[in-house]
């Protein structure tokens, strides 16, 4: 099986006047085995909380509705389908797209505030993982082993968290937003 793989390292923030003692600056590569995915610069706090509040969604959760060829391209057909609900059916339809959100909120994968590509991930039906996305008018789609990406991204994650040096001002910060991944960014 392919692999999905996360790359993170410690860079200085190029941006010193606007930097803050509540960031954790650094470079987020995304690699389909040697295809680049993703690759930038960025402050990666909201992607490792994005990351503590997902993962256990993303190991299990399977995509629970009527699969089109890749995760992103059932989101498109399944919220085109909003426009087939009749006037009369507002409840309904209401439900359906708090439905539809629930999940794609859940397993949309993208650094706020970058230009960067949006993804979106989760286990296929047949329980693959698989990352995918629209880009060129096309959709493309990515599938790899989820256990072995979770596992990786964890371990890159703490050693990320390792590297980094916080002043005593954030500490209550960061306890707070990293959670269970605190303690390696204070060792």
């Amino acid at each position: 099986m392919e692999n999905l793989k996360l790359v993170l390292r410690k860079k200085e923030n190029p941006y010193k006047e606007s930097s803050s003692i509540f960031e954790l600056w650094g470079e987020f590569r995304l690699l389909y085995n040697d295809e680049l995915l993703m690759d930038v610069e960025w402050d990666l706090t909201d992607f490792i909380r994005w990351f503590i509040d997902t993962k256990e969604f993303l190991k299990k959760e399977r995509f629970p509705f009527h699969f089109s060829n890749s995760i992103a391209e059932s989101r498109d057909v399944l919220f085109e389908k909003v426009d087939d609900f009749s006037d009369s059916q507002e409840q309904e339809m209401f439900a359906y797209v708090d439905h539809l959100s629930e999940y794609f909120t859940k397993h949309y994968l993208h650094l706020k505030g970058t230009n960067t590509q949006e993804y979106y991930i989760g286990i296929t039906p047949e329980g693959y993982g698989e990352i995918s996305c629209y880009t060129n008018n096309e959709y493309h789609a990515y599938l790899y082993d989820m256990d072995v990406f979770i596992k990786s991204t964890e371990s890159e994650i703490e050693h990320f968290l390792k590297s980094m040096d916080i002043v005593e001002e954030s500490k209550d910060f960061f306890k707070e937003m990293l959670t269970d991944y605190y303690p390696f960014l204070i060792s």
